[in-house]
């Protein structure tokens, strides 16, 4: 999977030039008498908006939109959505983001996605349902879909896009009428910070004498051969994210909090409010744990969607600061990127010769930490928690 870039939410006081944006107006209708609005005769994008502001909770409002490009990934770009003038809107500015799909053979189209979400995922996690991040599907047009492709264009003619996304555009609107609207999570005050915990358990076809758990073996050796670090590569063991002791723990919240004067605060609020998360999701993957060499060797006789699904998510989490008395808070922890993984394109292959790598390269059993101390290596007597 290709690593998604962080998302970063222009605001009013960036002196960075934005963006292109897209200008989208479009025409309301007042609301009859029992409080429902009849699509006008012009203006397209009118019934789009609308079900934005029933999302919202919100009547349409009058004026334009704007789609204000963020961020892609390999299967997707996000925008961020916004009203102008937003008098009726003006508590949802720039609350909600847009997910479109990227037109590859190997993407899923989005009314696919939202079922297999909802079977496939929503069940893990009944327990507590707020992990998870809503999204909802909203029909579009193949107006947008063609202006925001043109968009694209445009930010590859002014150096604005990545060299490795150009040349790749939108689905057509007639094999994809859909789009995602989500949170956007940046919205408000806090900080926001996104990691990727990966296998918070030890791969099945590890060594027994293995002195690094799966992900760190993994990073290790992509440093090593310098083929680079991904979204993974933190800089610290996911498992020690989970350890009960302060001294383990602390050491690699750093990595994620860079404000020592308050870093105990957050080591506690981290405690309270998202270890419980984290462990939920090592239970889950405890469960789903046929993911060894020969289990990538024998795909018929497996499903790895959810398994690897639950392997490359991420948590994203918002901290807010009160600087007068160095407290923390953590109102917000979501699971985020937990598309069910498609094995089309070659992908188990791919899973099998990395893992066999690891294995025949001596990751796992290298006692080489590379900076990186991992928690498989502990002693007994200075254990993970």
């Amino acid at each position: 999977m290709d690593p998604e870039p962080t998302t970063t939410v222009p605001t009013a006081t960036d002196t960075v030039q934005l963006p292109p944006q897209i200008d989208l107006s479009y025409v309301t209708s007042e609301p009859t008498a029992n409080g429902t609005h009849t699509p006008p005769e012009s203006g397209d994008n009118y019934p789009v908006f609308c079900r934005i502001a029933a999302y919202l909770n919100t009547r349409c409002p009058t004026g334009n939109f704007t789609l204000t490009y963020l961020t892609e990934g390999g299967a997707n770009t996000i925008w961020l959505i916004r009203f102008s003038p937003s008098s009726n809107l003006y508590l949802h500015d720039s609350k909600l983001i847009l997910r479109v799909r990227k037109d590859i053979p190997t993407t899923i189209p989005m009314a696919t996605l939202r079922t297999q979400f909802e079977e496939h995922i929503v069940p893990l996690f009944q327990f507590d349902p707020g992990l998870l991040l809503p999204v909802h599907l909203i029909e579009i047009n193949d107006r947008i879909e063609q202006t925001l492709n043109a968009q694209l264009r445009d930010l590859e003619t002014n150096g604005q896009r990545k060299e490795m996304r150009r040349g790749i555009y939108h689905a057509p609107f007639d094999t994809e009428p859909y789009a995602m609207l989500m949170p956007n999570l940046a919205y408000g005050d806090g900080k926001v910070i996104e990691f990727k915990p990966k296998w918070l358990m030890q791969s099945p076809s590890a060594p027994r004498d293995a002195q690094r758990c799966r992900t760190c073996a993994l990073n290790a050796m992509r440093r090593e051969t310098k083929q680079g670090s991904g979204r993974g590569d933190s800089g610290f063991c996911p498992l020690n994210l989970l350890a009960q002791n302060d001294q383990i723990l602390i050491e690699a919240l750093r990595h994620i909090w860079s404000d020592e004067k308050t870093l105990e605060a957050f080591m506690g609020k981290f405690k309270q409010r998202v270890q419980p998360a984290l462990s939920h999701l090592q239970r889950l993957q405890f469960k789903d744990n046929g993911v060894g060499l020969e289990d990538f060797r024998t795909p018929e006789t497996r499903d790895f969607s959810v398994a690897m699904a639950l392997r490359d998510c991420s948590v994203v989490l918002k901290a807010t600061t009160s600087q007068q008395i160095n407290e923390i808070q953590i109102p917000l922890v979501k699971f985020i990127d937990l598309d069910l993984k498609d094995s089309r394109g070659g992908k188990v292959k791919k899973w099998a010769n990395i893992e066999q790598d690891l294995i025949t390269g001596g990751w796992y059993s290298s006692q080489n930490h590379l900076g990186v101390q991992c928690a498989i290596s502990r002693t007994p007597s200075n254990p993970v928690s």
